[in-house]
């Protein structure tokens, strides 16, 4: 089942965002370890942070609106735990490499799964009909 436009172009991020927690979960050399240890926080603001603003701004917003709190405030709790495991992989913590993929992994599911499903049942289709843009815009 294909998502509406406005859901598409998180699952396309949501995409490489698995792409990435598999390769984590597959490093078992220093040497890639270390690879990712400089290409994870890289992603992460490149990709993943731009990915998670979108998200939070325009459609967790208009989920919190829609009377959808329960969600939107576990969701937004997840967003913070990535950032804090990306800033430990930044500052040089291997450790948290293994519970970013896990979280990442499970964020990307819950979205695809449940989150989704629920956007779609409660927000306008003139908004799901449209790519999703920051409300600041």
């Amino acid at each position: 089942m294909r998502h509406p436009v406005a859901l598409q172009q998180l699952s396309e991020t949501h995409q490489l965002a698995l792409e990435l927690a598999e390769q984590i979960s597959r490093a078992k050399d220093d040497a890639s370890i270390e690879r990712l240890m400089t290409t994870v926080p890289a992603v992460f603001q490149r990709v993943l942070e731009p990915h998670l603003a979108i998200e939070e701004s325009a459609l967790l917003a208009r989920l919190d609106a829609a009377g959808q709190e329960e969600i939107v405030r576990y969701t937004l709790d997840e967003h913070r735990n990535l950032r804090i495991l990306a800033g430990r992989i930044a500052s040089g913590d291997n450790d948290s490499l293994q519970d970013f993929w896990i979280t990442l992994h499970a964020l990307v599911r819950f979205e695809e799964r449940e989150l989704f499903r629920i956007a779609e049942a409660v927000l306008p289709q003139a908004v799901l009909d449209h790519r999703l843009q920051p409300r600041d815009q």
